[in-house]
Parts: structure tokens; sequence; C-alpha cells
């Protein structure tokens, strides 16, 4: 299927269905419910946290003794936590300024997988049973009011409308509404895709979202109206859409990043400082919340108002994993953060209006919607321009955009990268990556080559039939007498760069060091490498990757000793690995490839510790001694 119609447009289109007031919530027929086992009320709240102290009380911290928490909605002023496990769900309900735990009710299935089915209101929610084939609706106090068993034929999950009248579904002949009183199964359009469900309702139940499957792993969007079925909006990305009276939030993933899209007559995008954080949106501030983890590991949220395009609050806590945001009815924002409260889960309460958090940030995030028909032309030529200054100190070509894609090898495609906020990051961090370097390796390098280029794209993707894998993070090749290095931008560019600037590099260090010559005798004595990609991800290598004797990165790295000694490279450079060096016979690997690098690039005699090898146990920096 192909994109009919451009999403600006559609978007827009929606609103002509948000000026609908969504209709009172009337209580369904009451049927006989299961006992609903009730904690005992208890307040959360931790008045003696250290980090309400740190913010004088504009934090408040809700360390969780609800144990794997994965989820939080919120239910008027109360909110929902939902906890998951393979088995079943927790939901329960937090109320009061302490978040005092008001109800609970165990589900005997994995709710995670459902969420497109779950509707939240002020008075309850409603969700698909899959073990029970039946749609339940829960009052405030989560207790069971009604259930309502599937449709014959049902395909995915349905979805019950917010005044609880109409359950929307798809079958194998299309898009279905059955109204509940007069029961009635209104089909709404045809559709025979080979995998169709609803996955959402907008605009006050007048536009419903679809999720629909070729039968070939191909997945499409659909946006249609209840009313008549019209196609309003269709796309291949995953979706994530809220609706307002006076506008839209849309989110999907565009390459690395999440594209956020606003407005109402005239969109426009949230870029935001952190582009690989996740966003949640505020219908009622208009604002959204990114919330993304450090290199540190520390979580830093930024609340971004979209009428101004300004950072409105920032907040950066010492630990924790931002897992949700959602705003109550009464204006408080609240996150789920894992082991943000000495280690433990919790809930905090942020008061994104106080001068605690204020950004101090003048920068306007907010602006046109750039796309690769019509992308952004003029901050494109100046990541061309940073991309040759940065070349030209380190003695290599870097190529982005359109001159990325001038080259290719048979047996991987590359898809360009047009987005300029993500090229500009990409080179500020590949700079700082070849900084790493000591003056004069890189240039000695390229030294073995007409020219050694570094090309920044969206993706990599191979085929079965090259031999290539189905995806890549980064790819070297060499095209005449030039050697290319090809990397996909994302949190994988810095791994995938010191490993493919490593297969580029051994030409020197063979050359100029005997240091690898006996790179065999350092593996177990019964190892063999596969010398084959498609067998080596067959590979049972469990054996060669225990803690205490490790000799191995990954499975990966036993398929040829290059890939080997690249992967030991990869992980020398990056953080968080010191434990995995522990191993004696890694620590080995590693010093030889260190010594092969010292002697090849004419380092033996230097006094710096390099970062590549920050793990050794013993230091290999000369001393004069």
């Amino acid at each position: 299927m192909k994109r009919r119609l451009f999403v600006l447009t559609i978007l827009c289109l929606l609103l002509a269905g948000c000026a609908r007031e969504t209709p009172a919530e009337t209580p369904p027929p009451q049927t006989e419910a299961a006992p609903i086992a009730v904690t005992p009320p208890a307040g959360l709240y931790d008045p003696d946290s250290a980090l309400e102290r740190q913010y004088n009380g504009a934090l408040r911290v809700y360390p969780l003794s609800i144990p794997g928490a994965s989820g939080l909605m919120a239910m008027g002023e109360d909110l929902l936590v939902f906890s998951d496990t393979e088995e079943n769900t927790l939901v329960t309900r937090l109320t009061g300024e302490e978040l005092r735990i008001a109800a609970s009710v165990r589900l005997g299935f994995p709710l995670s997988g459902e969420e497109a089915s779950l509707r939240v209101t002020r008075s309850g929610l409603s969700f698909f049973d899959p073990v029970n084939r039946q749609t339940v609706v829960l009052d405030a106090s989560l207790k069971e009011i009604s259930h309502i068993s599937a449709p014959e034929g049902l395909l995915g999950t349905p979805i019950l409308s917010d005044d609880r009248n109409t359950l929307y579904y798809c079958d194998g002949s299309g898009l279905r509404a059955w109204d509940l009183e007069t029961g009635i199964h209104r089909l709404i359009k045809e559709m025979t895709f080979p995998s169709q469900s609803v996955t959402g309702l907008h605009c006050g139940g007048t536009v419903v979202q679809c999720r629909a499957e070729d039968g070939e792993g191909n997945a499409e969007t659909l946006l249609l109206s209840a009313e008549n079925g019209r196609l309003l909006y269709e796309c291949g990305e995953e979706l994530t859409l809220v609706t307002r009276l006076d506008g839209y939030y849309a989110a999907f993933p565009t390459g690395c990043i999440q594209t956020m899209l606003f407005g109402g007559e005239k969109p426009r995008a949230l870029t935001p400082a952190e582009l690989n954080g996740e966003g949640f949106y505020l219908e009622a501030r208009n604002a959204v919340v990114t919330a993304s983890v450090t290199e540190d590991s520390r979580a830093q949220l930024d609340c971004y108002d979209l009428e101004t395009g300004l950072r409105a609050a920032a907040l950066t806590l010492p630990a924790g994993t931002p897992e949700a945001v959602t705003e109550t009815a009464d204006g408080w924002v609240y996150l789920l953060l894992t082991g943000v409260s000495g280690g433990q889960d919790a809930i905090c309460r942020w008061d994104v209006e106080s001068t605690e958090f204020d950004a101090h940030d003048t920068t306007v995030y907010t602006g046109p919607y750039y796309t690769a028909a019509e992308p952004d032309y003029h901050g494109l030529v100046r990541c061309q321009s940073y991309a040759e200054t940065i070349g030209q100190t380190y003695g290599v070509q870097v190529k982005v955009w359109e001159d990325a894609l001038a080259v290719q090898p048979w047996d991987y495609d590359f898809e360009m990268e047009y987005q300029v906020p993500v090229l500009r990051q990409e080179l500020q961090r590949l700079e700082q990556r070849l900084a790493n370097f000591p003056a004069g390796m890189l240039e000695a390098t390229a030294s073995h080559f007409s020219a050694l280029n570094i090309c920044l794209v969206r993706s990599i993707t191979g085929s079965a039939e090259s031999g290539s894998l189905d995806a890549a993070t980064g790819v070297m090749f060499l095209e005449g007498t030039e050697a290319y290095i090809v990397l996909a931008a994302g949190e994988t560019s810095e791994k995938a760069l010191y490993h493919e600037l490593y297969h580029v590099m051994e030409t020197h260090i063979l050359g100029n060091s005997i240091a690898l010559d006996q790179w065999d005798k350092l593996n177990p004595v019964d190892f063999t490498y596969d010398y084959d990609y498609a067998a080596n991800a067959w590979r049972d290598s469990s054996e060669y990757l225990q803690p205490d004797t490790r000799s191995f990165v990954d499975t990966y790295s036993m398929s040829f000793p290059k890939e080997d000694r690249a992967r030991i490279l990869e992980y020398a450079m990056t953080p968080g690995n010191e434990e995995m060096f522990l191993a004696s016979p890694l620590q080995f690997k590693l010093k030889t490839l260190c010594q092969g690098i010292r002697e090849a690039y004419g380092l033996k005699k230097s006094p710096e510790n390099y970062l590549w090898e920050q793990y050794l146990v013993q230091p290999m920096a000369y001393t004069g001694d």
C-alpha cells in the first residue's frame, strides 16, 4: 500500500470531527460481577524524600509498594497504575494528596499487549479480555459492571466507545460498529487485509484508527470516519494520535527519532533538545513532556509549551528510567519512574510551573514540518559545510544527505537521512568521537586508500539473497581505491563507528606489527571461527561467554577473527563494559590488540592512556623507565 494522502492535510481534516461533543456517559445494565479484592487504604507519599527536600517540595515522591509497575494513566483526579507479568496485570487506583490505594483488581492476562483496547474515563475503564473473549467494563472502584461477548468473526481487539453505547471492531469483511442498544452490526468500511484490528478512537468517537497488515509484515495505520468509513489518513508508521477540540498532537517514528506534530489548520513540528526522548502529550496544558535517559544514567524530563515553543520546565533526576507521564484533571503532572528512589520504583508529582524547574531557555523548539520531498535545504547545506570541516580536521571525508548515497555496495541498500537536527547531532558526536584518536592516527589509516569516507545515513538494509544481514548499524566496504564506512544515525552509531573503523585500521596494524599474528592461540583450544555470517547466527556460544572465563564479546565475535577484534575495540572504547573485560581470556586479547595498535601507529613510548585502553588491568602508557 502507498500513502494516499499527505499527513498535514489529512490530520487537519480530523479537526472537523473534533468539534462534536462526546455524548454524556450513561451507565450500562448491571451484570453480576466477580468479587474484587481491595487493599486497605495506605498513603504512598514519602515526606522525607531527599528529592522533595532538594526541590523545596515542588517534586513529591511516592515510592511504590506495587511491584513491576509499567503504566500510569489519569482517571479524573485519581491515578491508575498498571503492573504486568507474563500471566496477569494488577490494576491499582490511587487517590488523594498522599496517593492512597483506593482499589485494585488483578486481571487474568497481561494487559500490556492490549493497550489499544483500553479506554479510561473519570467514571471507569473498559478493556478487552482475550482469555474470556469479552470486553469488560469496570467502574471507578474497579468493580465489574458489565461485559460484552466478542462479536462473531472478531479480528484483533475491539474498542468500546466512551459513552459505552458502541463497540467498534474488525472482522473478515472490514470495520464494523455494533450498536449495543439496538443490536445492529453496521459495516462501516469494507476491508479484506489478512490482519486488521481497531486500535483507537478519536475526535469524540467520530474517527476510528485501525491497523492493517498485508501478510508480508508490512503494516499500515488507517484513520476512518466512524460515520461512513471515509479514509482520512493512511501511512506506514505506527501513529500515536491525541485530538482536541481545536487541534491535535501526532507522533510517529521517522528514522531514529519520533516526529511530533501538533496544531490546527497549520500544523507545526516540535524538535526537542533531547532528540531521542519519548514524548508524552498533556492535553489540558497543550504541552509535551519528553523523557530520556542520559549517558550517565540520569533521567531527563523537559516540558515544552506548544503555544510558545519554549522549554517551560526541565527536571534532571540522579537515577531512574521514565516509563510514563500523565496529567490528572486537577492539573498535576505525574511521572512513573523505575529505580528513582533508592533503586525502588516511584511515582513523582511534578509541579512544572514551579520556579524550581525553570529551564531558563529562550530557544524556540517548534517550527515547520520538513519531509523528504520538501526538506530544510538551508539547514542541509549547513550540515554539508560542517561535515567538510570535520573531514579536513581529521584527514577523512564526511558525507551527509544525498552525498552519503553516491556510492553503495552490491549487498546493502542505504536510506537517506534528511532531518537536519539528526544530522547536526550525529556530526557533533562524530567530531567528539574522532577526537579520541591521537593526532595523525586517522591520517595514517587513510593513507592506505585514495580516500577514507564516513557516510551518515538513516538506515542500512540487506537481504538473505545477497548473504547480508536484514539490517545493520554500520558497514565498511571498498570501492576502487576508496574505503567507505557507512553509519546508521541513532544510539548505535558510536559502537558502529569504532567497529567499522577498526576494519579499516587493521590494514595498517597487520602491516606494521606482528602482535596479532598468533591471534588464534588466544582462543580456547577447541574453538574454531565460523567463517560464515549465516552459520554464525545459529551458533551455540554459551560455553565461551561465561563471565569468569569469557573469551569473546558475543556470538558475532566468533564469525571471523577480524570481527572478534573489531568487537573488542568497539566495546573497549564505549562505556559500561569494565566487568566484561575482567575475564582473563578477554583481558589478554584486549592487551594484545592494544599492543598491536601502539606498535603500528608509533605510540609505544606515548605516556597517554588511550580510550581503547581504559579497561586494561595494567596500563600500557610509557613511563620512561
